[in-house]
């Protein structure tokens, strides 16, 4: 090693010690503030505690990973993830505010050195200024093929039409960045994202979402009529939009993995205290063995997630961002298993956990979300199976398995998925699968990403989740198998015309059809 090297090596690791060191301080000081508030309160008001907003932006959580420079707290990924799951653990609506600002629309901005006082936007924003990130629509979702908004794009100009749904933070953000088709004749028709003023004139904030959980964060509709925001506000220049938008959305999985983490271990320690004092016959209700084990499992699947949280934030691309294929099966792993343990932990509490008074009843009803934020489980999961079995996007997985040591693994699944059909939505959902769980039992088998004694349990339960898998393999579904569903589903429809046809349904049915 050089004399260069050797003095590098010292510095750096005299940062992460110092930067360690000040995020430990950051965790402890904003868990005793945030320990303070009363979220439950909070979400019956479907608003945020008072304070809450001062309490972050006093703390820097509003420029978690933004350079210093910029008035950031440029922490590494893995000290920001820490963070949201310790917000996560008290409220997923604030946690939730957290991800939209800084891993979702601040980059994009970040992204864009060419916008009119970027870093005077920037400073803001880490200080306070909320920014949102509007890309679902009515018709598309989050699908860009489909989005209907237009950018048309004349001279210095940029006029936005359109119509978003679903946006977290859009009332209360000061800046928001909308994606929209580009049109015009200089325009290639591409997706762009563009910075919008809040205050711009057309630009109205209409409906606001009555969501089944995340009620204390505002989610609301915006209609763009003719908004007119300087071209220079365009925030990719060469029109690909979709790339900044997909990069966004990549970290945002992390971050929404990490939202899954903190509920995850609250729903597990308000479960155990209540069973800790809670008596069946004799014994406490943890001291039963059945109990003792479903708590266990709880434990594992925990230590899974940190684990596949730990590898996403130490395997990051060229430019800093987490691997693509291994933050979306974090974030499946992390959505699904704390909804199973939250549903879990409900069970366990009886009548206690469905009440409202009890913190596992919001829990329960905020984790749903997570399997659906930042790309919903079932196109996650066809996704990554869709770049197993192809042959363009192969390597790519092949290169994943291989850098946590787990190339064996890989070429398994491809010999199992070999010669089943690429477009058939149950091999893709199942290849989704084995390379979400294969990604986990690598990660849990490499050693370096667990500190935790029961990495060697985790691993094996995980090699059950597996087993249990292949047991529901396509290979081994006949054609008659498969047309049965598509026949009772037929039946049932028939069966139900009457039904269907009563003017409770068809008055749900037309408040729905807004949204399709």
């Amino acid at each position: 090693m050089t004399m260069y090297a050797q003095v590098y090596s010292q510095f750096r690791e005299a940062q992460e010690r110092t930067a360690e060191g000040r995020a430990a301080a950051l965790y402890s000081s904003l868990i005793s503030d945030l320990s303070q508030l009363n979220f439950a309160d909070a979400d019956d008001r479907r608003a945020f505690p008072p304070t809450l907003h001062s309490i972050l932006a006093r703390h820097g959580l509003f420029g978690l990973t933004t350079p210093g420079e910029h008035g950031g707290l440029a922490l590494p990924l893995q000290e920001a993830i820490n963070l949201i799951s310790a917000t996560a653990s008290f409220d997923v609506s604030a946690a939730s505010t957290l991800v939209i600002h800084n891993f979702l629309a601040l980059p994009c901005i970040q992204a864009a050195p060419h916008i009119p006082e970027q870093k005077h936007i920037i400073w803001g924003a880490t200080r306070g200024d909320l920014c949102a990130f509007a890309l679902t629509e009515p018709g598309a979702g989050s699908a860009p093929r489909h989005i209907e908004a237009s950018a048309l794009m004349r001279g210095d100009k940029v006029r936005i039409s359109g119509r978003k749904i679903w946006i977290g933070l859009a009332d209360w953000a000061r800046w928001i960045v909308c994606f929209a088709r580009a049109s015009g004749p200089d325009a290639k028709g591409r997706l762009v994202g563009v910075l919008v003023d809040r205050q711009a004139p057309g630009l109205k904030v209409t409906h606001e979402h009555r969501t089944l959980g995340l009620r204390g964060i505002i989610q609301n509709t915006l209609e763009f009529h003719d908004v007119e925001v300087p071209r220079s506000y365009v925030l990719s220049r060469d029109q690909d939009g979709w790339g900044a938008a997909a990069s966004s959305m990549n970290r945002g999985r992390v971050g929404v993995a990490a939202m899954g983490l903190g509920a995850l271990e609250r729903a597990i320690q308000v479960a155990a205290s209540y069973a800790s004092h809670r008596r069946l016959g004799k014994l406490h209700m943890i001291e039963n063995s059945y109990i003792k084990q479903l708590f266990g499992q709880m434990v594992l699947r925990r230590e899974v997630v940190k684990a596949m949280l730990a590898a996403s934030c130490r395997l990051v691309s060229a430019q800093g961002a987490p691997n693509v294929h291994l933050a979306s099966a974090t974030k499946v792993l992390s959505s699904e298993w704390c909804g199973l343990v939250a549903d879990q932990c409900v069970q366990l509490l009886g009548g206690r956990g469905y009440d409202e008074g009890a913190p596992l009843a919001k829990i329960y009803r905020d984790a749903r979300i997570l399997r659906i934020f930042e790309g919903p489980t079932e196109a996650l999961l066809s996704h990554l199976g869709r770049c197993l079995l192809s042959k363009a996007t192969r390597d790519e997985i092949a290169n994943l398995f291989r850098s946590v040591g787990a190339a064996s693994v890989h070429a398994a699944a491809i010999d199992e998925l070999s010669g089943l059909n690429e477009t058939d939505g149950a091999v893709l959902i199942y290849a989704g699968w084995l390379t979400t769980l294969g990604l986990a039992k690598a990660v849990m088998s490499a050693g370096c990403f667990s500190a935790s004694d029961c990495a060697a349990a985790a691993a094996d339960l995980v090699s059950s989740e597996l087993a249990t898998l292949r047991t529901r393999s396509p290979t081994r579904q006949s054609v008659e198998v498969r047309d049965r569903a598509s026949r009772t589903l037929t039946t049932f429809l028939e069966d139900a015309a009457c039904s269907i046809r009563s003017p409770v349904l068809t008055d749900d049915y037309l408040r729905l059809v807004q949204y399709v």
